[in-house]
């Protein structure tokens, strides 16, 4: 009973095709894009963090610079995600 109603009701809607492998690895590469960008975007709000809470200059100095690097690693990556998913 329940499955002629949900066939009933799915009749208008269109069916879904498989994947090909190349659309499957892009989709399981911007997943786990998107996890290394926002793991790379706290790391680099941490040493921010840290720098701001340092004694040392030293020590905040190698923070910042760090903090730097990653904001422009998530930048760059950030630009590859968007050019795999632009089509």
């Amino acid at each position: 009973m329940i499955r002629k109603k949900m066939k009933l009701s799915n009749v208008d809607k269109p069916m879904l095709r498989e994947f090909d492998p190349t659309t499957i690895q892009r989709i399981k590469e911007g997943a786990y894009l998107i996890k290394v960008i926002s793991e790379t975007e706290v790391a680099a709000r941490k040493c921010e963090f840290y720098s701001a809470n340092s004694v040392d200059k030293k020590v905040a100095e190698a923070f910042k610079v760090e903090a730097n690097k990653l904001r422009k690693l998530a930048r760059i990556l950030q630009s590859y995600y968007e050019s795999i998913t632009k089509e």
